[in-house]
Formats: C-alpha cells, structure tokens, sequence
C-alpha cells in the first residue's frame, strides 16, 4: 500500500512525511527480514489511513498512536521469551502498559479533534449533512411520539446540489474521492452514505474541487 494513496486526501509530502516518520519509530519485525519489513510498514500505514487523519497534526497523531502500540507490542513480546529474567519481564511489561497509555492518549485527542470538526461543520452546514447522512434533531422540539401534534415544518429552500458536492468534497476529501473513485457509493461503506442526488453530483461533478480529487488519488 502506498502511502500517498493510503492518504490521499492529504498532499503528497505531509504523506510521504508521515510515513517516514511512522516507520522510522517501528520497532524492527521478527525476524527482520525485507520481507517482514515490508509487511510490517504495509500493516502501519493501513492502520493510519483507518483513523482518517484529516491533516498534517492529525496524521502525526495517527503516527504516533501506530508507532506506542506497535512498541508495547514488542515490550510484550520481549516478556514471554524464553529464559528471560523475571525481573526483565516485570521491566518490559511495564514498558509495554507505559506505551499503551501514550497510544491511548493520543488516540483519545484525535478523537477529540475529530470531534470538535465534524461538530462545527455540522453547525455550520446542517442541510448539506443531514444530505450526506447524518440526521441532526432539535432537542427542544418533542419528536411525534413525545407531544399529540407536531407543527407543520417549514419547507427548505431548493438546494444548490452542485455547491453541496463541492462542500462535501472539502469537509470529506477521501470520501468524496472514493465515491468518483467508484462511479458510485463504495462497496464497503464506513461512513454515512450522501443521497442519490449528492452520490451522482459528486460522480458528475467538473468543478476543479471535484477534478482535484482525481489528480490525488492518481497522484
């Protein structure tokens, strides 16, 4: 897997940053063999792209969560070899809980910061999300089985679709780039799924927003 399509939804050299930076800090495979090196830096770079770093500080956040549990892995590893001093164990197993908990802390404030993003565009564009899958309620109001009647809601204004594929390609880069990718929803879909009007605009769509994403992903 190349770095540079595993994240392609970032520019080329914050990919290929990241992924030096994350193999540089991977403990050496066992054995370590160009083989296994190989299979090791393909499984790291999978586990960045799956926590969809969206810039160039999330990506390092993703690296750093790969690389403390890839060591605390090792620190395990190292406890259970034969012959090895039990007081050596004690030592590599709290090794190990010590990169765990950085691995969890930094997961943890990526899951904040995505958080906090996808919070504020939702304020910011509640239509365009509701139409890319996401179904926002008004506590304030009762829903249909809390109050005997509902006031009639107003009608939305006509949505600008082309505008709203442009929006969504900026908020979600690589699933918008998935999706022309695809000519259509993916087959495994891990994320909301927009509507059929969005899906075919954002396949249809000429703006240079949309044709950038099929520059990156043959980048």
């Amino acid at each position: 897997m190349h770095i540079t399509k595993a994240l392609s939804h970032l520019p080329p050299a914050v990919a290929r940053h990241t992924f030096h930076t994350l193999i540089s800090a991977l403990p050496p495979p066992v054995p370590d063999t160009p083989e296994h090196r190989a299979a090791r830096d393909e499984d790291a770079i999978a586990a960045v792209a799956a926590l969809y770093p969206a810039d160039a500080f999330e990506a390092r956040l993703a690296a750093r969560i790969v690389a403390a549990d890839s060591h605390a892995m090792d620190c395990l590893r190292l406890a259970i070899q034969p012959g090895t001093d039990p007081l050596d164990v004690r030592r590599c197993r709290a090794q190990a809980n010590s990169m765990m908990r950085q691995s969890q802390s930094a997961l943890h404030a990526l899951q904040r910061r995505q958080a906090a993003r996808e919070k504020a565009e939702a304020a910011l564009h509640p239509a365009a999300m509701e139409r890319a899958g996401y179904y926002f309620r008004d506590v304030s109001v009762p829903a249909p089985d809390e109050a005997p009647q509902a006031a009639p809601a107003e009608p939305n204004p006509p949505a600008d679709i082309a505008a709203e594929a442009d929006q969504y390609a900026l908020i979600y880069p690589d699933r918008a780039a998935r999706i022309r990718a695809n000519r259509g929803l993916p087959q495994k879909l891990d994320f909301g799924p927009p509507s059929p009007e969005l899906v075919h605009a954002i396949v249809t769509g000429t703006s240079p927003i949309l044709k950038a994403l099929d520059t990156a992903a043959t980048a």
